[in-house]
């Protein structure tokens, strides 16, 4: 992955995110960052981050990478994240990246994989 490529920059936002270090996280968001999953909408980075607290800190720190597939533009990852009772969780992650940045984000999960 080149460090331009939105497969790196998901991947370093991801790395952050789950770590629960929402700083280096938010380095990789947009202003106006979209959020869409199965639970939960947000229309900002600092919205996002904010409501997205308290799940990071019912998952144990890092992802696993089942998959990824991306070009600069777009990046599509499948992985595992483990809750911290250790439920198994898999999570499809489609990333529109602009500007080396994060604009949109959209998941799916299975909780029971």
């Amino acid at each position: 992955m080149s460090q331009g490529s939105a497969l790196a920059v998901a991947a370093a936002f991801l790395d952050a995110w789950t770590a629960g270090d929402f700083d280096r996280a938010r380095a990789r968001l947009a202003d106006d960052f979209v959020f869409d999953g199965p639970i939960s909408h947000y229309r900002s980075a600092e919205e996002f981050l904010a409501g997205s607290a308290a799940f990071v800190a019912q998952i144990k720190p890092g992802w696993a990478k089942v998959c990824a597939f991306g070009d600069e533009g777009e990046a599509l990852l499948l992985y595992d994240l483990q809750l911290r009772t250790g439920q198994p969780m898999r999570i499809a992650d489609y990333h529109v990246v602009r500007d080396g940045r994060i604009q949109a984000e959209t998941i799916l999960f299975d909780r029971g994989h």
